[in-house]
């Protein structure tokens, strides 16, 4: 209880008060964010110039692993120094679940798995004397995991790891992870600089269009797109204790980074947002999380996990 008192006035301070939207129309979650607002900028103020502007963040090199025996990968000048090095690669070393990437003669062992993707090369921090290395790897089932490398004294040395994939946009990575809250399910936010910082601590989701939640809703329970109470279930509406009704149905907004706290912000179909709060259950690994004394699927009866 203390905890989620603690979150309460950490919420208010970040987001204010959630409004009703009407059904069943996706609500309005401009006033959900824990970033700071935007500064009003007057009608008169030109747009800045193209040198002004921060640079959009590009690819500069892009390797896929068609061919997973050892060799050769390409030659690149990482280091900035005038000179490229080149870069290969290795699977299994030691008969370890692990790949190896060396650059000239300095090797690194990636001990995140033995299937990489794709490699690529962009500069993070256009500030910084290197560019990145970024490696993605396939854990299994495409579950993806990704690492960043640069070079310091000659040296390829490993930075931030973070267990999903990524795709390019212009103020940096946007990165998609999993979450195992209200089944498996699947986060975006994006992260910049050198040591990937995160831009929030909110991942979110892709919730139902107007027209699916329109359309046929038994489908959309049946994927688990929409989700359906068992039993009432306790949460925060507004700021205030309460529980969603039996037989409510609702779909997933976004959810927090787990470092945090386990919390997964829903709306209903009648447009109400509310937050559901999680606890570790070390003793069940199934179903990790918990909410109060009872497993998820004795809250929701059509919850899907992946292997």
């Amino acid at each position: 209880m203390k905890r989620i008192v603690l979150f309460l006035l950490a919420l208010l301070l970040m987001t204010g008060c959630h409004s009703v939207a009407a059904a069943p129309a996706a609500p309005n979650t401009s006033s959900l964010s824990n970033e700071s607002p935007a500064p009003v900028v007057p009608a008169t103020t030109d747009a800045p110039s193209a040198e002004e502007a921060a640079p959009a963040l590009q690819s500069l090199l892009l390797y896929r692993f068609t061919d997973l025996s050892a060799g050769p990968m390409f030659s690149f000048d990482l280091d900035q120094d005038g000179v490229e090095e080149s870069f290969s690669f290795a699977l299994r070393p030691d008969d370890e679940w692990a790949t190896a990437i060396s650059m000239d003669d300095d090797t690194i062992i990636l001990e995140n798995g033995d299937e990489p993707v794709w490699a690529e090369i962009v500069d993070l921090d256009p500030e910084s004397p290197f560019y990145n290395l970024l490696i993605v790897l396939d854990y299994g089932s495409d579950s993806y995991g990704t690492v960043e490398l640069h070079p310091e004294n000659g040296q390829l040395v490993r930075g931030r790891s973070i267990f999903g994939d990524y795709r390019i946009v212009d103020d940096g990575l946007r990165f998609c992870e999993r979450t195992d809250l209200l089944g498996t399910n699947f986060g975006y936010r994006t992260y910049h600089g050198d040591q990937l910082l995160s831009d929030s601590i909110w991942f979110d989701m892709k919730p139902p269009t107007e027209e699916e939640l329109n359309g046929d809703l038994a489908e959309l329970i049946d994927f688990s797109t929409v989700i359906h109470c068992a039993m009432p279930v306790p949460c925060i509406i507004d700021g205030q204790e309460t529980t969603l009704p039996e037989d409510t149905c609702f779909y997933c907004l976004r959810f927090m980074d787990p470092e945090v706290d386990l919390v997964m912000e829903i709306c209903t179909l009648e447009g109400i947002v509310a937050q559901l709060f999680f606890y570790d259950d070390e003793d069940e690994p199934h179903d990790p999380y918990r909410i109060y004394d009872s497993q998820q699927d004795e809250y929701f009866d059509n919850l899907l996990w992946a292997d």
